[in-house]
């Protein structure tokens, strides 16, 4: 189903006939936007000069208006289109070619560029509250153009290269890629390579060691320990903020290999990183690790440990803390990191016996995966499934996870995310 009209119909038009067609004025299509994304930088002004076709929205926004507007991003992408046809046939030159204001604070032109460290920034902050094709697009498109504009860039536009591969593994795997598969490896393989040849370490260990995780997610516990030691060595003296995650990525991955003795020596030394990070002095990228996701990803490695004694403190601290933090306006945990505490938690209480509580931590990761959509949330609620069937309210919760797979189904959405980032 297509929301548009007419293969000529602006994006102005189009814009205003979805919000009219909502209910919501242009103050409150501003507020969501902004409360989507996580920044406050639209306003009711910069809605009215998109709906008066003065600028054009870049591509970050076009997917926030689409996740908030629920309407495919295609349509809104092919409305785009049009105008810009029509402001470079009215006002040719570089003024017509820019966004303007409108794509948000380095959102860069509608064509998908320049990229820049903020503009990482806002699609890292997307990635955290959605998954799916539409986020996989944006963000290749947005590599794509890194890699373009980076010969000539300097040392850095090396570095943006790196991490927005590996946002770009993230999206994809999170979409319903494999972890292993060859659009993955390609990413990584050339993320690699740009960032050593611009001496951009840090961003080099930090994408090898989100390949460890999913290694270590996936079971593949061996190769994830090498790839987390190995992207450690990568980094070098890294700062703190580096240096805790990856200490994490370790301990993640000694956890899939059953060390408990590795992974409780790698968890305190991340620990002991966490606790002398300097912010001002970190990537911004590293934005989310606050103490409220240290604990739960510290969490996550001894429940895959099977120590509920150990895990259960952590997670639950993790999921007091997000409570706190949202009664305060704050983000607290994003949906998908939300969710994967829930398994972690259905998986420890299982590991302890309380058959009936994981089947109640699982079906609150359901529900958190319905808001993210997330297809590596999925495949680790179904990991623990089988576990929770001895539970009095199984039943229960395979009605919920069912109707929820139905839904993904009846939409399209897991299919047409593995499209997107076939291998």
């Amino acid at each position: 189903m297509s929301f548009v009209r007419e293969d000529d119909e602006t994006f102005g038009a189009l814009l205003t006939r979805l919000r009219l067609d909502r209910g919501h004025s242009q103050l409150r299509l501003a507020e969501a936007l902004c409360a989507a994304a996580g920044q406050p930088t639209i306003t009711r002004h910069e809605v009215s000069r998109w709906e008066r076709g003065e600028r054009v929205p870049g591509p970050p926004w076009l997917a926030w208006i689409a996740l908030v507007l629920q309407v495919p991003l295609d349509d809104l992408e092919r409305a785009a289109a049009v105008s810009r046809r029509g402001v470079a046939r009215a006002a040719p030159g570089p003024a017509a070619a820019g966004g303007g204001a409108g794509a948000g604070r380095g959102a860069g032109p509608p064509d998908g560029g320049p990229v820049d460290a903020h503009r990482v920034l806002e699609l890292r902050q997307m990635d955290d509250l959605v998954s799916g094709p539409e986020v996989v697009r944006v963000v290749r498109d947005a590599y794509t153009a890194a890699v373009r504009q980076a010969p000539g860039q300097g040392r850095a536009a090396l570095g943006l290269v790196a991490e927005l591969a590996q946002l770009a593994v993230w999206a994809g795997v999170d979409a319903g890629a494999a972890a292993g598969g060859r659009s993955v490896s390609g990413l990584v393989r050339d993320g690699l390579r740009a960032a050593l040849h611009g001496g951009q370490r840090a961003p080099a260990g930090l994408l090898l060691g989100c390949v460890a995780q999913l290694h270590a997610e996936h079971g593949a516990g061996a190769s994830a320990l090498r790839l987390a030691r190995a992207a450690r060595r990568l980094a070098g003296p890294a700062d703190a903020g580096t240096l805790a995650v990856l200490w994490l990525r370790e301990a993640a991955a000694a956890a899939a290999t059953g060390d408990r003795g590795r992974c409780d020596a790698a968890i305190a030394a991340a620990a002991r990183a966490h606790r002398g990070r300097r912010p001002q002095h970190e990537p911004p990228g590293l934005y989310w690790l606050d103490d409220t996701h240290f604990a739960a990803m510290a969490g996550r490695c001894q429940a895959a440990l099977g120590w509920p004694r150990q895990a259960l403190p952590m997670l639950d601290a993790a999921l007091r803390s997000a409570a706190r933090a949202r009664a305060a306006g704050g983000a607290g945990l994003r949906p998908r990191a939300l969710g994967l505490v829930h398994v972690a938690r259905a998986r420890a209480l299982l590991a302890g016996g309380a058959v009936d509580a994981a089947c109640a931590a699982a079906g609150d990761a359901v529900i958190a995966g319905v808001s993210c959509g997330s297809v590596r949330l999925a495949r680790e609620i179904e990991r623990v499934r089988p576990g929770l069937r001895r539970g009095r309210n199984y039943r229960e919760f395979a009605e919920m996870y069912a109707s929820v797979a139905r839904a993904g189904r009846d939409g399209d959405n897991i299919g047409s995310s593995r499209r997107a980032v076939s291998d």
